[in-house]
């Protein structure tokens, strides 16, 4: 089979799959990002081609070569005991591909098990863990396709769950331009066992997003539209009536068709200063915007922003991102190259 079949039909696969909307499905929180670069960017980071192997985990089509035997930890301060954690390995093998290593885990912390009447009986832990196994291969100098398997496992007290899942992404890229644009499908899979009797979806979704480093000054703009198979993607949580307090009549509140398509973007942002060793990041999520905010104090949610800075061997980020007024995560990441070592 040609390069150009198998690109083909790694597109059109997935095409088949009838998705559910979002909040109706389980394992969500495979779509929690630990990347401190993606979430200083808005949440999405999916096409930037360059040594970031933080941006794999998601995105497999932006393994290359330039990241073999790269290395990234991370580190997530997400609401209240909650914890982020991940890891990050590349590997180069010539003739073959770009292979890449990646573990998630969250840890919810500990709970208190009451009965009926309020009294304590013991405690128990929620925890979630993704392990991925990432490839890709250049099809030709300028696109890239790669695949991620996914192992999904969940537990809540005595609840457990199982899934197997898989992204596959191409990526476009010219270096002459400064141009990356990106096509993925993430979450193809099924619970291989689950929490009960009834057998939950996965959070399948198609994205799209480009990004350009500008020629005469050192700036890189990152645009994602997310949840391209669903239109209406708004919470199905979000109050869609109310009573009017002078008629007390039930008034609908319509939302308008380019709210509803500017729920898709993200809007990110890498300011690079004299293209040296630091960083400058921010970005904008209309989703989280028209979803989190309250209406008297809607404050700096659904913004973001980080930096990332250079230091000998060991390259440093930060971000902090506005999701709701009880909150803003801050995520760090450290990474390295195991070569600078003679590894």
């Amino acid at each position: 089979m040609s390069k150009r079949n198998i690109f083909l039909l790694a597109f059109l696969i997935p095409l088949s799959i009838v998705a559910q909307s979002g909040g109706q499905t389980a394992f969500s929180f495979v779509d929690i990002e630990t990347s401190s670069r993606v979430e200083a960017l808005g949440g999405s980071g999916i096409a930037i081609f360059d040594n970031d192997v933080s941006l794999v985990q998601t995105t497999p089509s932006l393994l290359n070569p330039e990241m073999d035997k790269d290395i990234v930890f991370s580190f997530g301060d997400y609401f209240s005991e909650i914890n982020l954690l991940s890891f990050s390995f590349s590997k180069n093998i010539e003739e073959l591909g770009v292979f890449a290593l990646s573990l998630k885990a969250i840890n919810y912390g500990s709970f208190d098990r009451n009965d009926e009447n309020g009294y304590n009986h013991a405690e128990f832990s929620a925890n979630d863990q993704v392990l991925t196994f990432g490839f890709a291969k250049q099809l030709n100098k300028r696109f890239t396709l790669g695949v991620n398997l996914n192992l999904l496992n969940s537990t809540y007290d005595s609840y457990n769950s199982f899934a197997i899942s898989s992204n596959i992404s191409s990526t476009y890229y010219n270096k002459e331009k400064r141009f990356t644009s990106t096509f993925l499908v993430k979450n193809i899979g099924r619970q291989v066992n689950s929490y009960t009797s009834i057998n939950e979806s996965l959070p399948f979704e198609m994205q799209f997003a480009i990004s350009k480093e500008l020629a005469h000054l050192p700036f890189r703009y990152h645009l994602t539209y997310n949840s391209i198979n669903i239109f209406d993607i708004k919470s199905h949580y979000k109050l869609t009536s109310q009573t009017n307090t002078d008629s007390g009549e039930l008034e609908v509140k319509q939302e308008s068709i380019a709210k509803t398509a500017l729920r898709h973007i993200v809007i990110g942002g890498e300011f690079n200063p004299f293209r040296k060793s630091l960083f400058i990041r921010g970005g904008f999520n209309f989703q989280r915007r028209f979803d989190l905010t309250t209406t008297t104090r809607p404050a700096l949610v659904g913004f973001s922003w980080g930096i990332g800075f250079k230091v000998m061997k060991y390259r440093f980020d930060y971000s902090r991102s506005s999701y709701h007024l009880s909150g803003a995560p801050n995520n760090f990441s450290i990474a390295t190259n195991l070569s600078t070592f003679g590894l």
